[in-house]
């Protein structure tokens, strides 16, 4: 198993969780002074037989006012046995704060996929489409390197099937 910690106020992530693979990643934003900003968005595709515990904490001290803080974790699951569980918390200890949180965990629309295979798209490149429109929020704002990374491990990982 996988397990990181990450300790930021900003963050846009993109993550693949490979066939089989276990990852376990904690997400923390902490404000302690005020006027804190800050927004979390973690964006998954866990492949089949693959596992994925997501945990989100946002931490808003008690001199932390007029701080604002978001936090957004979106899971897309492929295949029947792939597994994710997305835990977003809020641990707000002043007023006059803006501060939220908001977790999916689905798989591909059916009728997305119907409606690209009845445009004459094949089953494996509307499934490609989909999930590269969903990770795209994250993969165009964070380092094209890093981008190219994760563009390659789905690829790979689409390429077996899921």
């Amino acid at each position: 198993m996988n397990k990181v910690i990450i300790k930021k106020q900003n963050l846009m992530m993109a993550l693949v969780v490979g066939r089989g693979e276990t990852v376990d990643l904690e997400t923390i934003s902490e404000y302690k002074m005020p006027r804190g900003r800050g927004e979390i968005v973690v964006k998954a595709v866990v492949m089949g037989k693959g596992s994925l515990e997501l945990k989100g904490m946002i931490k808003i001290g008690e001199k932390a006012v007029l701080t604002e803080a978001f936090l957004r974790q979106n899971i897309l699951l492929l295949g029947e046995d792939a597994k994710a569980t997305a835990v977003p918390e809020l641990e707000i200890e002043t007023d006059d704060v803006k501060a939220s949180h908001a977790a999916t965990v689905g798989q591909i629309d059916k009728e997305q996929l119907f409606y690209l295979t009845s445009r004459g798209i094949s089953q494996g490149v509307a499934t490609k489409m989909i999930v590269e429109a969903f990770l795209e929020e994250v993969l165009s704002q964070i380092d094209s390197k890093e981008a190219e990374i994760i563009r390659v491990k789905l690829e790979r990982e689409l390429s077996y099937g899921y």
